[in-house]
């Protein structure tokens, strides 16, 4: 697999986001240690209702970033899966899209080996569109747009840094949550500026 394939979702690396840290500038470093990994490993493993229960309930973009960024941390393939729409995409340098549940598994199995190292900025949500029904609207899309820098592990075992924007599209359910649709390290796509390594 290529090293642009190692490329990690850009926004939904975060380990800390809180609904209000998406409205302005924030900076989120996530590190994948296996001491971090082993210790929310244990934590879910002690009481994996209510790790399962959390996974099924983020109410805002910002919750959908929180809990995708811990099952990062867990290096929970499954965790992370259970946060994407099943036919969610993510969009490669080269311009090709990772998609579907069983790709989007493969590509995160894949990411873990090069031991990244990410930092995201989030400079702003646009929530719009959905459905008014009584006093709630339902079906609203979000676009989380930011810049990053990521450090990782190439085949050669040498480290390589990267750094470009990002643009995640994110959806709410019937339900109230929120899963992602889209993953866009690379917008506007094919720019020399996009990416940089």
């Amino acid at each position: 697999m290529s090293r642009i394939k190692l490329t990690l979702s850009i926004a939904t690396s975060a380990i800390a986001f809180t609904a209000a840290s998406i409205a302005g500038p924030a900076f989120i470093q996530t590190e994948m240690t296996n001491t971090a990994a082993d210790a929310t490993t244990s934590a879910a493993a002690a009481n994996p209702t209510e790790a399962k229960e959390t996974l099924k309930s983020p109410r805002t973009p910002g919750e959908l970033l929180q809990l995708l960024g811990e099952r990062i941390k867990a290096k929970d393939v499954d965790g992370i899966i259970a946060l994407h729409e099943p036919e969610a995409a993510i969009v490669n340098y080269d311009g090709s899209i990772i998609r579907g549940h069983k790709d989007i598994r493969a590509f995160y199995v894949e990411w873990f080996k090069s031991d990244p190292v990410l930092t995201v900025n989030p400079r702003q949500t646009v929530m719009a569109g959905g459905k008014r029904t009584g006093d709630k609207i339902r079906n609203r899309t979000a676009a989380i747009m930011g810049d990053y820098s990521l450090e990782q592990t190439a085949a050669d075992g040498s480290r390589e840094k990267f750094t470009g924007n990002f643009c995640d599209t994110v959806q709410e359910q019937p339900n109230g949550t929120w899963l992602y649709v889209q993953d866009n390290p690379y917008p506007p796509h094919g720019g020399v500026t996009a990416a940089h390594h």
